[in-house]
Order: C-alpha cells, then sequence, then structure tokens
C-alpha cells in the first residue's frame, strides 16, 4: 500500500549529492588538574578514524603524553605509522613546533594525517594554555569585554599570529 505525499516528503529530505567527500576533524581539551590538559583529536571520513591524545604541561607547555589510535585506516600498513607519535613527548609547545613536528609524523616513513590531528591537538592547546596565561582563563572563553580591551590584553602572547594581533595593528 502506497503512502499519500510520501514522494513529496522524500524530494524536499533528498540528500546534496554534489559532495563526493568529506572529513571531520574534532578536537577537544580537558583540564586533569592545575598543572595538566588533556587534548583529544579526532579525523573521520570514509578511509579513516583516528585520534591523537596529548597530555601537556600547562607552565612549561611540555608534551608529556602522547598516544594515538587508528581505528580505521585505509590500508593495513598505515596502522604502522601510529608509534610515530610518542616522538612528540618532550617537545615544547612554542614557535616552530609545527616544523619539528613534521618530519617526526609524516613523509616517506609516516602518516601526513596523524601529522595533521597533531597538528590541530598542539593549536588548540596552546590556545587554551595561553587563555590560562592571559590570568582570566573565564574571559578567554565566554568574551564578556569588548574586542578591543581584549586584544589588548592577548597580545603579548598572540603577536603577530594574525591580524587582530598585528604589532602593526598597535602602533
Amino acid at each position: 500500500m502506497a503512502i499519500e505525499g510520501l514522494e513529496k516528503i522524500a524530494e524536499r529530505t533528498s540528500l546534496d549529492l554534489d559532495e563526493i567527500y568529506e572529513r571531520n576533524i574534532n578536537v577537544a581539551v580537558t583540564r586533569i588538574n592545575e598543572d595538566t590538559v588533556r587534548t583529544k583529536a579526532s579525523l573521520l571520513d570514509l578511509n579513516h578514524n583516528m585520534r591523537v591524545d596529548l597530555i601537556v604541561r600547562v607552565k612549561d607547555r611540555e608534551i608529556l603524553e602522547a598516544r594515538c589510535q587508528m581505528v580505521k585506516t585505509p590500508f593495513k600498513v598505515c596502522a604502522a605509522t601510529g608509534h610515530r607519535i610518542k616522538s612528540l613527548v618532550g617537545l615544547k609547545i612554542e614557535r616552530g613546533i609545527m616544523s619539528r613536528m613534521r618530519p617526526l609524523l609524516s613523509g616517506p616513513s609516516g602518516c601526513t594525517h596523524l601529522n595533521e590531528l597533531a597538528t590541530e591537538a598542539v593549536r588548540m592547546s596552546s590556545n587554551v594554555i595561553m587563555g590560562f596565561a592571559t590570568g582570566d582563563e573565564i574571559e578567554w572563553r565566554e568574551r564578556k569585554i569588548s574586542d578591543d580591551e581584549f586584544i589588548d590584553r592577548a597580545r603579548e602572547f598572540l603577536k603577530d599570529s594574525c591580524l587582530p594581533f598585528s604589532a602593526g595593528l598597535s602602533e
């Protein structure tokens, strides 16, 4: 028995078939205690389900632990690159870390997606730790003050990282 009007509902809910591939990357930071944060990054697409987990000491931004889980990879051999994440232990999240991470994680014996996930985890860790460094963690998250005041407070930590924090804008 056909349901009357069903074809009209199907037309309104049809998928956009122009997209042939989609990748989702998510990053979350949790404060473990006053001294450390845990940053989890995940990548999910048709061929990958990967996760990176970093534990970072807040006071000196040192990566204390680094783990990787490759639940799904396009080829079995890809999972053999996961152990490389441990090479991040001991690195400090500071200027230049991305260029130091790239040869450790990607390249001919690594995985570009492992590097991508670790990069996102490091970026978010840095952002959160900067929020702590400004002395007002809640303001960093909730933003109740004006843009100008916030930029003035954070410029020292984010100098020349992007347009709002450009040293040229403060002069």
